[in-house]
C-alpha cells in the first residue's frame, strides 16, 4: 500500500489506463502473471491477467489501474525429441528429431489508483 485504501468496489467499475489520467491518487502497487507458456504468450492469458489486476484494484477501492510495465521473464526451456528405427527386406532405417524453445512468464506491473472525476 502506498496510499489510503477506500471501500471496495466491483471489478467491472475499474478502468485500465496506459497513460496517467489528469487527477489521481496512488493506492497500491499491484502485479499479476499471465502464466508460463512455451515460446509466445497468448492474448487470452493477458486478458485474464488484466481481469486479475481489476480484482486486486477493486479490493482496495481503486477505480483505475495504471499499467506500468508488461514484460517477459524467461523461466527455463522445453525440449521434445522423438526417434525411431525399423527394418524391412532391404535393410534397416532410423531417424529422429527434436524441437525446443524457451518457457516465458509474462508479468504485468501496475498501480491501483483512484481517479477523481
Amino acid at each position: 500500500m502506498i496510499g489510503p485504501a477506500r471501500p471496495p468496489i466491483r471489478p467491472a467499475e475499474v478502468r485500465i489506463y496506459e497513460a496517467p489520467p489528469r487527477h489521481y491518487q496512488q493506492i497500491a502497487i499491484i502485479n499479476s502473471s499471465a502464466g508460463t507458456t512455451w515460446l509466445f504468450p497468448d492474448r487470452g492469458s493477458l486478458d485474464e491477467t488484466i481481469a486479475e489486476l481489476r480484482t486486486q484494484a477493486a479490493a482496495v477501492g481503486a477505480n483505475g489501474v495504471l499499467l506500468q510495465a508488461v514484460y517477459d521473464r524467461p523461466v527455463g526451456g522445453l525440449s521434445v525429441g522423438v526417434g525411431g528405427f525399423g527394418g524391412g527386406r532391404h535393410g534397416f532405417y532410423g531417424g529422429g528429431g527434436s524441437v525446443g524453445g524457451p518457457l516465458i512468464n509474462r508479468r504485468v506491473q501496475a498501480v491501483a489508483i483512484y481517479v477523481r472525476r
